[in-house]
């Protein structure tokens, strides 16, 4: 599996983030100032598929000798640990006996979070679970998403409604965009039954689905995010690839070529970066406090990465990591370090998981 793959399926797993964050962190919680960093530390191999609560550990899959069963394309089978930001001993994430592996998406109601797994972005499996803050996953029960007849459900867009009691995402004809539309669907998380919410006109596909705190959606599609009422139809649109939904749901960032912070109802994006020439942004994710969004933005001459942090009230740019093969960016649960993976090279190819720890003011 090389970085360019890796690369791709982190982007892809990412796009939509409300979900994914972790609660605001007290309002007594000292200020993060990003613009002091320490040197980013090594601590594990694996591609990084979410954050613990507490900020004490990542959620990392890897391979593992001990499930020598092939996984995605013959290679070896991957699971998922929680590894210890201190450098710590991994342990196995969920119940023993069943291996997990996926993006892990949170927002349920009761402290539920879903583990989604794909191969080449295809999805192939669902879970649900109870994760505790520090990353213990218990309950855990597999849903099969009764998905219609020819048509794939697109892993990368399974996000919680903003009540947490449903799953959104897209469903996606087999012979798109020449078959019938993408749907945006509801899922019971217990059953996995679907209930279709409203077509998505014709097109490349759906690549993000989201809910803000009034209930109204987020979709993206090629190269345009927009917010979408009940029944489907636009109540404004914007230009870019993908979005991510602050932590109180009420505003979203739309990345693509610029990076830009819209609130719930406008119509009317505000510039956080500007465009950088021959780069695209292709993730970005809000902080637990929602003050700060870290994003990834990649050359499109030599495919290099560079993360940085961006601060909401003031716009102030944070170059964390440039010139490399990064991604998987997410902030910490508390907020108070940044984690992210390096992609290994033709001669090692192994992935690796480093995390930034941030001063305080």
């Amino acid at each position: 599996m090389n970085w360019l793959r890796l690369n791709r399926l982190a982007v892809c797993i990412f796009l939509v983030l409300a979900a994914c964050g972790a609660s605001p962190p007290a309002d007594d919680a000292p200020t993060i100032d990003y613009r002091q960093f320490e040197i980013p530390q090594r601590v594990g191999t694996g591609l990084i598929d979410g954050v613990t609560p507490d900020g004490s550990a990542v959620y990392i899959e890897d391979p593992d000798p001990a499930f020598p069963e092939p996984g995605c394309e013959g290679q070896p089978e991957s699971v998922m640990f929680v590894q210890p930001l201190d450098g710590g001993q991994r342990k196995l994430a969920g119940e023993i006996g069943v291996p997990l592996k996926g993006r892990l998406v949170r927002g349920g109601s009761g402290g539920r979070v879903a583990v989604v797994a794909a191969c080449e972005s295809f999805f192939t499996d669902l879970f649900i679970a109870s994760e505790l803050p520090d990353g213990a996953l218990s309950k855990v029960e597999r849903v099969k998403p009764a998905v219609p007849d020819a048509f794939l459900l697109n892993a990368s867009t399974v996000t919680w409604t903003s009540d947490g009691n449903k799953l959104l995402a897209a469903v996606q004809h087999v012979d798109a965009p020449d078959g019938d539309p993408a749907q945006i669907v509801a899922i019971d998380p217990g059953t996995g039954g679907l209930t279709k919410l409203f077509d998505v006109e014709q097109g490349t596909g759906v690549f993000g689905v989201g809910q803000m705190d009034r209930n109204e959606y987020v979709v993206a599609t090629n190269l345009v995010v927009s917010f979408r009422r009940s029944d489907g139809t636009v109540g404004a649109g914007f230009q870019g690839q993908g979005f991510d939904i602050s932590p109180d749901r009420r505003r979203l960032v739309v990345f693509g070529k610029q990076l830009r912070l819209v609130a719930q109802g406008d119509d009317v994006a505000t510039s956080l970066v500007e465009e950088k020439p021959g780069h695209e942004i292709s993730a970005a994710r809000f902080s637990p406090d929602g003050k700060a969004v870290v994003f990834e933005r990649y050359s499109l001459g030599t495919g290099r990465t560079e993360i940085s942090v961006v601060s909401l009230s003031d716009k102030t740019l944070t170059n964390i990591v440039t010139g490399g093969r990064y991604g998987s960016a997410l902030f910490t649960g508390d907020g108070r370090a940044l984690v992210f993976n390096m992609f290994g090279s033709q001669t090692d190819a192994a992935t690796r998981a480093y995390v930034v720890r941030f001063g305080a003011s």
